[in-house]
């Protein structure tokens, strides 16, 4: 059934206006609802132990309902060639398939479960040499039943379009350029050709931006810009720029029975506290929250809400530098400054002890357990004096001024800008001018490369697998062992191979990573089958797992 709002009607035509009416919070009221986000938790009180993981329902799915999520992010264009953003992959997934894709919370055992399964491909299978892999399609998938489709049926040709438009222009270029040629020797059949061999091919058609968009919009529109129709469980009803989008169960979906949800709503809601206050009344179904206290916050009002916390196995965020002019293309430098900023003191503070201190590759791909600081290497260590010497020894003992823009992801990352800021200062009298960005503005910048000084930057989110991860991102600075990593079919020496990646990475301070903490994902307790993996939060590049959520109610 539907949610309902206090007058007994259902939120089936639900609108920004009356979301954030029905909130029912003004201004100060909001305010109210996040003081102490980003703080310490008092010590007289006890820390709550949420689980990582919430097991799929025992019980038979219940079809029907709306599902409403508040979100802070917009899509900046709705073309998954040109964008990498979660803005457009947090519903994505749900509108268009992959060849193959990871599991869905319900067939997963653990957070941490990294199995392939069939998604538009029944099967497929590589050569012994790791550079020819054939795809057998599944029969009868068929395209959304929109013009100009009208729910033709998918065949190989459509797949292999696809991928040679990714190979020729936009952001997806990394995978699909590794591709020599392609055949399809029948309606169901793709057999690609790389360039070299890769054991991991399969696995970069199974992320969450290689999905399979229709030739006849590219063809009509010249982009995708204004719709995009897929074969996946859910068909885009609309995509209001800054307002909401709206995606409707599509009766044809190849995966008979499912989805169970009729209709999923994402309001575009920027602000913090009213994203929290929608969920505290009813009307945002499942939020996620950075902090402890935030989490604590919601349940004195929502007591049976079900919490995940995400303990998360990469940092996507980190001080990006220029590393390709002065001064941030010596070593010293970076080292220099990665030793002024004290990690811990962010993952004790700004994090309430729940984050970590960050790193880039996942843990979960080369050792069993966490890193800690101590496990980063010496230049991830907070050593004050040091750091100075070094700059010094670098031509900089004076220190100098530099730039750094950002965007707020979340609260908490204001936090930390301004303690890297104060910290740089104070221990190498670096002098760093912060801006802070709107998310298009910040996301353009920053993809584009063409900035001076320091960013607060990321790796996009969808870059998780262990082949972008390495190869993709430091090739060009490690490329002997990037290159051997994808040749060596072996799960054992695959990991060896990846922590000596990662200790070169350390090494050479490529990348700054700062602690990160993926936070709590905070359900209504209607909702099933929605805990979110490890690498792929449901609000986010996981959200195909939604084809598999259904509400008890």
């Amino acid at each position: 059934m539907p949610a309902r709002d206090p007058r007994g009607t259902t939120r089936r035509n639900v609108t920004r206006r009356d979301f954030l009416k029905r909130a029912g919070w003004t201004g100060a009221g909001m305010t109210a609802l996040v003081v102490g986000a980003g703080r310490g938790r008092p010590s007289a009180q006890p820390a709550v132990i949420y689980p990582d993981w919430i097991p799929a329902s025992t019980k038979p799915p219940k079809r029907g309902g709306v599902l409403t999520r508040a979100s802070a992010w917009d899509p900046p264009v709705i073309d998954p060639r040109l964008t990498q953003s979660v803005g457009l992959f947090q519903f994505a997934g749900l509108t268009s398939n992959r060849l193959v894709r990871y599991v869905y919370s319900d067939e997963a055992g653990n957070p941490s479960d990294l199995s392939l399964k069939g998604d538009l491909a029944e099967s497929w299978q590589s050569d012994s040499a790791n550079r020819v892999w054939t795809f057998k399609l599944r029969p009868g998938v068929k395209w959304h039943n929109v013009a100009p489709l009208n729910g033709r049926e998918l065949t190989a040709a459509d797949v292999k379009y696809c991928f040679e438009a990714y190979a020729k222009e936009g952001v997806q270029t990394f995978t699909f350029q590794e591709i020599e040629g392609m055949e399809t020797p029948d309606t169901y059949t793709l057999r690609i050709h790389l360039k070299t061999p890769n054991t991991l091919f399969a696995h970069n058609v199974a992320e969450p931006i290689a999905l399979i968009f229709a030739r006849e919009v590219l063809e009509a529109d010249g982009d995708l810009k204004k719709r995009l129709i897929g074969t996946g469980p859910y068909i885009l009803k609309e995509h209001t720029r800054k307002v909401r989008v709206v995606l409707q169960r599509n009766p044809d979906y190849f995966d008979k029975g499912r989805p169970y949800i009729d209709e999923y709503v994402i309001l575009s809601t920027p602000d913090a506290a009213t994203r929290l206050a929608a969920f505290r009344t009813g009307q945002s179904d499942f939020i996620w929250l950075p902090s402890p206290s935030e989490v604590e916050t919601a349940r004195k009002t929502n007591p049976n809400a079900v919490v995940q916390s995400y303990h998360n196995t990469l940092a996507p965020f980190g001080l990006a530098l220029a590393q390709d002019r002065p001064p941030f293309n010596d070593v010293r430098v970076r080292r220099a400054i990665s030793m002024a900023i004290d990690r811990q003191k962010q993952v004790d503070t700004v994090y309430e002890g729940h984050g970590i201190p960050g790193w880039g590759v996942p843990y979960i791909y080369y050792q069993d357990k966490a890193p800690t600081v101590k496990d980063l290497g010496p230049w991830w260590q907070y050593r004050p004096e040091e750091a100075k010497k070094l700059l010094a020894e670098a031509g900089h003992g004076k220190g100098f001024e530099t730039t750094l823009f950002y965007y707020e992801y979340f609260p908490q990352m204001t936090s930390q800008v301004q303690l890297v800021q104060q910290e740089l200062k104070k221990t190498l009298n670096i002098d760093v001018k912060i801006t802070k960005l709107d998310y298009t503005t910040y996301y353009g910048r920053y993809v584009d490369s063409k900035w001076d000084g320091m960013s607060w930057g990321f790796q996009s989110g969808h870059a998780i697998g262990l082949d972008e991860r390495t190869y993709m991102y430091m090739r060009s600075k490690i490329d002997e062992l990037t290159t051997k990593l994808r040749r060596t079919p072996d799960r054992a020496e695959q990991r060896a191979i990846t922590k000596k990646i990662v200790d070169r990475e350390f090494d050479q301070v490529l990348r700054m990573w700062m602690p990160y903490d993926n936070g709590f994902l905070v359900f209504q307790p209607h909702m099933r089958n929605m805990a979110a993996r490890a690498l792929r939060r449901t609000d986010g590049y996981g959200s195909s797992t939604l084809a598999r959520t259904w509400m008890d109610k």
